[in-house]
């Protein structure tokens, strides 16, 4: 199986049931595997007294505070419901991220397979627990690392460890940024985390602009790559201008699966398609010039041309010192 591919659709159907179809659809046109939503009560994620980041202030705006930005983005559980059955309906893999107590309790119920543990609650102790203690039968969690150093993320592994077996786990390198500066994409934390977890498998969370660090992550023997993916970066809401648009998110598509066939299955093989050139590209020992029967075989006399169906010239000492038994023409493949 190849990279399993997410369209995190997250908030970004700004609480519009509506939207959220759409963007369904156009993630199915894409060529993704699944589609994920966000699953919270504003209310039990977020005090009054939240300020938002930076990048939300950008995007949204100084006024108001976090919990009254995010109010505005939940999306009521049974319209989840209607889009998950919508989605699965196209084929598509679809769950949501719970972010409070609540919202979980409800995905556990609705039999829920893939949880996925966000970057901000990786130093959430009761969370962790409770996520891990979930028990259904083709059970994964996803746990992202943003913001997180190498010994928070041992630790929220081992909690969930507790309950749950290491193949069931992936860990998703990831950077919290929207969107995240090239310079601190940092593809490299991918080794460092196969280092890490050897036994564990991992993936990649993408807030980058574009699809070049998604397709290098591929390199990195990832086993997953999630994408905030929108309509139009233009839209209102905190995600949009990080997201990528359907045209982008295709792109990020077709470029996974052809950098996966790119990498190959390892070792330095002669394949198929270069063997035909093997003849063309490479060179033979041949006549300098003419040669008569029974002249020895010298520096001056013989030389390398292609093609390279002749006798190769690695055995260049070998003819070298030995007669010629017949006559040859300028060119000609020397014989032996």
């Amino acid at each position: 199986m190849g990279v399993f591919i997410i369209a995190e659709i997250g908030c970004n159907h700004n609480g519009n049931p509506e939207i959220a179809h759409q963007l369904v659809e156009k993630a199915k046109e894409c060529g993704v595997d699944a589609v994920k939503f966000q699953t919270f009560k504003a209310s039990e994620l977020i005090s009054r007294y939240a300020p938002k980041a930076d990048y939300q202030k950008k995007t949204t705006g100084e006024d108001g505070n976090q919990l009254e930005m995010t109010r505005k983005l939940e999306l009521p559980q049974e319209e989840f419901l209607k889009l998950r059955d919508y989605a699965e309906s196209l084929g598509l893999i679809t769950f949501s991220t719970p972010f409070d107590m609540d919202s979980i309790a409800f995905l556990e119920a609705e039999g829920q397979k893939i949880w996925k543990i966000p970057s901000g609650e990786i130093t959430n102790l009761p969370y962790l627990e409770r996520i891990a203690k979930i028990k259904i039968d083709g059970k994964q969690i996803i746990l992202s690392t943003g913001m997180s150093t190498l010994e928070e993320i041992k630790q929220a592994v081992s909690i969930l460890l507790r309950y749950e077996q290491k193949e069931n786990l992936v860990i998703l390198h990831c950077n919290t940024e929207y969107p995240t500066p090239d310079e601190d994409v940092n593809l490299s934390g991918i080794d460092s985390l196969h280092e890490a977890f050897p036994d564990i498998k991992i993936g990649f969370s993408d807030h980058s602009v574009g699809a070049v660090a998604a397709v290098g992550a591929v390199m990195k023997d990832i086993c997953l790559i999630e994408k905030h993916f929108t309509l139009d970066k233009n839209m209102p809401g905190p995600d949009h201008k990080a997201s990528a648009t359907p045209e982008e998110l295709a792109e990020l598509c077709r470029n996974v699966r052809r950098i996966e066939i790119i990498k190959g299955g390892g070792g330095k093989i002669v394949t198929e398609s270069e063997k035909r050139n093997i003849n063309i590209a490479r060179k033979s020992i041949v006549a300098r010039h003419s040669i008569k029967k029974g002249e020895i075989f010298t520096e001056d006399n013989i030389t390398c041309k292609r093609p390279g169906n002749g006798i190769s010239p690695m055995k260049w000492y070998e003819v070298l010192g030995k007669t010629a038994v017949r006559d040859f023409l300028e060119d000609e493949l020397i014989e032996l």
